[in-house]
């Protein structure tokens, strides 16, 4: 009887070994990562591995432009052509604007540079009336694992210009100079 009841444990402990074994290899099976299929997706046109992917400036009641290194621009006022930075585009949203009473003041404009080559920047802000405005400047890594975001705050005088510089580097973007009268 002592024989057959240590076979029991026995075959019981071996139960729950095999068991336990089993288990485990299945648990390793299905969490071990999965290959992938093909390059690892990233953004056409990064100049590195991890350079900056967009840049963006954006702003309400004043028009934009953005000047790159090699003076190509690009506008909030339109101007297509051989002067235009690549894969830039440029938009303005005036909700309510044509309504009674509408103003530019209520228009929010914008500025996106898809994959921009590092150097320094000129942003312009110009309105037509005296003005005080926050322009916001964001930016992302090709692959997103940086970004980031900054205000400028501008005072634009009436039919007049403000310009600040700043710098796109593989790292990131920041502000170069302080906003100042520009005759651009």
């Amino acid at each position: 009887m002592a024989r057959e009841r240590s076979q029991g444990i026995l075959g019981f402990v071996g139960l729950v070994a095999v068991c336990t074994v089993l288990g485990y290899g299945a648990w390793r099976a299905l969490t071990r990562p999965k290959p992938r299929d093909g390059p690892a997706v990233s953004r056409p046109g990064a100049t590195g591995p991890d350079s900056v992917g967009f840049l963006s400036v954006a702003g309400e009641g004043v028009e934009l432009e953005v000047v790159a290194p090699g003076g190509s621009r690009v506008s909030t006022t339109g101007g297509e052509g051989q002067g235009k930075i690549a894969r830039s585009e440029s938009a303005v949203d005036c909700p309510g604007f044509a309504a009674p009473g509408g103003n530019a003041a209520s228009c929010t404009v914008s500025i996106n540079l898809d994959t921009p080559p590092p150097g320094d920047y000129t942003v312009v802000a110009r309105s037509t009336d005296r003005r005080a405005v926050v322009l916001n400047v964001g930016w992302a890594s090709a692959t997103q694992a940086r970004k980031g975001a900054f205000d400028v705050r501008v005072q634009v005088a009436a039919r007049g210009a403000t310009s600040f510089v700043i710098i796109v580097t593989r790292e990131g973007v920041s502000q170069r100079s302080e906003p100042r009268p520009s005759a651009r």
